[in-house]
């Protein structure tokens, strides 16, 4: 425990004005000058996603370093692992696993949104769900991607504020991938689905399926996805100096996607996974843009990581038995990063 205390207590002196190479610094140290953050992210990149990846890639680059060596993985979970064996520097993931992994004892740090709130919504077959009590019917299966991610523990609160539990009263499948529980849906083989919002127009299209919640308007926000480092990992100055500059990046990327369609645009034609995106016109993706700008407030122009967001969504994650009432929230989440950036992009 002192060594962690102390650890604690260096790196806020570090970030915090200890040190004048984080406050003042305004781009990389010079022996940094053209290093690549090596980063895990997600094997799939949706139109959420683009500002944070063009962060690690055009965002670095613009502050001196090279685009982030960036290494797609399956799952969430997986990225979390990655963290906490020190595989990678910075991990795109998963707010619920990171801080179970933390609460278990792992020195895993959460230090800036890659996202704020969410683009999932639940989708319905309204010949089988009228209402949330009808959830409770047999053949009103409901897929979801994973047991204990970040989408489970979200269905579990809006369900438990509409008197159902997620475990007791509902039938669940686990498949991977929006794209997936796409199909499943119109195909029949269940009846409610957890995707994204631009997934839910064009279902809606195939026959008599509805948008049931939006579970980003029942939040205020929903935390969905972070970046992640290793504690031991911050003892360094340099790395204290990169990730601090990741914010930067990420919350001026935030910025212009939020004032700027057509930078949104060219980030998604060249990162999203999405098929047809590549020759996606900058008037085909103005609606989805609006939504997630203006309507989802994706991209806060201020990074949107507040201790306190934290502290309202830890009785969801307890409700659902993602934390067990014994997080240190300190040790977990670290807003001195984006702290500093913000002080440094707006000084």
């Amino acid at each position: 425990m002192t060594v962690l205390t102390r650890r604690r207590a260096l790196q806020l002196m570090g970030v915090a004005g200890g040190s004048g190479l984080l406050m003042h610094g305004a781009g990389p140290l010079s022996a940094q000058q053209g290093r690549a953050l090596q980063a895990n992210i997600l094997g799939f990149t949706l139109g959420i996603h683009v500002p944070a990846i063009m962060a690690l890639n055009e965002g670095m680059e613009e502050l001196g370093y090279s685009a982030s060596d960036m290494v797609r993985l399956e799952s969430m979970q997986a990225v979390t692992q990655g963290i906490v064996a020190g595989s990678s520097e910075v991990g795109e993931g998963d707010v619920v696993s990171a801080l179970t992994a933390s609460e278990a004892g792992a020195d895993i740090r959460l230090t800036g949104l890659v996202y704020n709130n969410t683009s999932q919504v639940l989708v319905v077959n309204r010949d089988i769900i009228q209402s949330f009590e009808d959830l409770k019917k047999p053949e009103a299966t409901i897929a979801i991607n994973s047991r204990g991610d970040f989408i489970y523990i979200m269905l579990s609160g809006v369900f438990d504020r509409n008197g159902i539990d997620i475990e007791q009263d509902t039938t669940l499948v686990e498949v991977g991938g929006s794209g997936s529980r796409m199909r499943a849906l119109l195909a029949g083989r269940v009846a409610a689905v957890p995707v994204h919002f631009d997934q839910a127009v064009e279902i809606a299209k195939e026959g008599n399926f509805e948008v049931m919640v939006e579970p980003g308007k029942l939040f205020d926000p929903w935390l969905s996805e972070a970046w992640l480092v290793n504690g031991s990992w911050l003892d360094n100055d340099e790395n204290r100096r990169i990730l601090v500059d990741l914010q930067k990046a990420t919350i001026t990327s935030f910025r212009r996607a939020n004032a700027d369609l057509g930078y949104y645009a060219d980030g998604y034609r060249k990162y999203a996974t999405v098929k047809g995106a590549q020759e996606a016109k900058d008037e085909d993706l103005e609606w989805a843009w609006s939504q997630l700008s203006s309507e989802i407030q994706a991209w806060p122009n201020d990074g949107g990581f507040r201790r306190e967001y934290f502290e309202r969504l830890i009785p969801v994650y307890e409700k659902a038995g993602a934390l067990q009432g014994t997080l240190d929230l300190d040790n977990a989440v670290d807003t001195s990063f984006v702290e500093t950036a913000l002080k440094e992009l707006d000084s």
